[in-house]
């Protein structure tokens, strides 16, 4: 026969530890969530991009961002 059937270790399965642990994790929030303090920047420097696309552009979309 196999043996038990036991929950993998923390940090080892399909979840993110944060997810399981309550640990805070590195994923960044959209810049759609309320919460983000970016949000309204980074959405219209995405507005800007997608209205009149030029690649100098992207460093200050992805800069705030990251920030968030």
């Amino acid at each position: 026969m196999g043996c038990p059937s036991r929950p993998p270790p923390a940090g080892h399965g399909p979840a993110p530890g944060g997810l399981l642990t309550g640990s805070p994790s590195l994923s960044l929030k959209p810049s759609y969530f309320v919460t983000n303090r970016t949000g309204r920047t980074t959405l219209e420097r995405v507005t800007r991009f997608t209205t009149a696309p030029n690649p100098a552009r992207l460093p200050a979309v992805f800069a705030s961002a990251l920030r968030g």
